[in-house]
């Protein structure tokens, strides 16, 4: 398609440079308006030209392989905003859980949360790596369970000092 495109520029422009060649070249008076005329009808022909030679089943082919790769970007589309949806998801569930730890006195933690597959990708599990206390964890972990509905059973928390 681009190909077809390309030679039909390239036609245009190689005949619009020789009706201005002949232009130049020709004298003043009719038979300069005989050349604009005649160099306008062979510019047109030069527009027009791929048009008239198109075939009703090459147009129907060029715009059936037009719809298959539309439709694979449109996939591509898809899994990459999906792909996006989940990161913005997991980035910003973390942050918010973060913000309730320090809320709760818990200075110094990582979060890593984990997005469900599925139509509307959803916080599913959640890891807390950091130095907690027994009633910060559980403090914390009642607090994930009531604001994301993210079970006890569904929250990992690794002791460790996070630097």
């Amino acid at each position: 398609m681009i190909e077809l495109i390309r030679s039909w520029l390239v036609g245009i422009t190689c005949a619009a440079m020789i009706v201005a060649l002949a232009e130049s070249l020709s004298p003043a008076g009719a038979a300069r308006k005989v050349g604009r005329l005649t160099g306008g009808l062979v510019l047109l022909l030069a527009i027009l030209r791929p048009v008239a030679a198109l075939d009703p089943g090459d147009l129907s082919g060029i715009l059936a392989q037009y719809r298959v790769e539309a439709a694979g970007y449109g996939t591509l589309l898809d899994d990459e905003n999906e792909r996006l949806m989940k990161a913005i998801i997991e980035e910003e569930t973390g942050a918010y859980i973060l913000d309730k730890a320090a809320s709760i006195g818990i200075q110094d933690c990582t979060v890593t949360v984990t997005v469900a597959d599925g139509e509307r990708p959803v916080p599913e599990a959640v890891t807390v790596m950091g130095n907690l206390t027994e009633s910060q964890q559980k403090a914390l972990s009642r607090q994930i369970e009531a604001d994301l509905a993210i079970g006890a059973e569904r929250q990992t928390y690794h002791r460790e000092d996070v630097k």
